[in-house]
């Protein structure tokens, strides 16, 4: 029986809240080290094709936990300001425990409901998080939204669009949230008012990188 776009979106969430509690230690702990920084190399790779000055405004998609909360700190200091926003309740709930700077607004929502003030911020990353979306043409409308003229946008994941699609394809909860064939990313891309600086997907890494027009 075919479910309706509704009861997926309610069955995904349910899927993260479920998960929120371990999520740092499924994916981002060393089993060996004991700490978090299973990806640091990820990491570094990432942030280096960010632009993230000190007072920036920054909108985090799909945060999950937080996990790039202290790398978007770091960069944008005091006087910037953090959206991490997640469809999660429990994901928000953990992240905001884990995070109690007051620059931080924390909002579980749907990205394709604009939870950020128009033209209000000058980075949006969707990091792990894009498959997920349901509505991705209106997920990017949303993000376009939210930017600046000139504000730049990321979607990456530490993994390539075939790991990531056939990984996902096993776990019934999340089996259709798929990253999109390039060419129809894109498409979906420009339609929604970005101009292409970049994209990469490779063993290990997948990252687009746009600008408002």
């Amino acid at each position: 029986m075919t479910m309706k776009p509704e009861q997926m979106a309610e069955i995904r969430k349910q899927f993260f809240n479920d998960h929120a509690e371990h999520w740092l230690d499924m994916w981002y702990k060393d089993a060996e080290t004991g700490r978090y920084d299973r990806h640091a190399a990820q990491f570094v790779r990432l942030f280096s094709a960010i632009p993230l000055d000190p007072g920036y405004t920054v909108c985090d998609v799909g945060c999950g936990p937080g996990v790039l909360v202290p790398h978007i700190l770091k960069r944008i200091g005091d006087t910037g300001v953090l959206y991490e926003i997640d469809v999660s309740e429990k994901m928000i709930e953990i992240n905001r425990g884990l995070h109690p700077q007051e620059n931080i607004h924390f909002i579980a929502a749907d990205i394709a409901d604009q939870p950020a003030p128009e033209s209000s911020c000058d980075v949006v990353i969707c990091f792990s998080c894009f498959p997920h979306f349901q509505d991705k043409p209106g997920a990017l409308a949303a993000a376009a939204r939210m930017l600046k003229p000139g504000g730049f946008l990321c979607i990456a994941h530490f993994d390539s669009a075939h790991g990531i699609n056939h990984r996902h394809a096993k776990h019934p909860a999340v089996q259709h949230d798929m990253l999109p064939e390039e060419d129809h990313m894109r498409q979906i891309i420009s339609v929604a008012g970005f101009k292409i600086l970049s994209f990469v997907d490779e063993s290990g890494f997948y990252m687009l990188t746009a600008y408002k027009k």
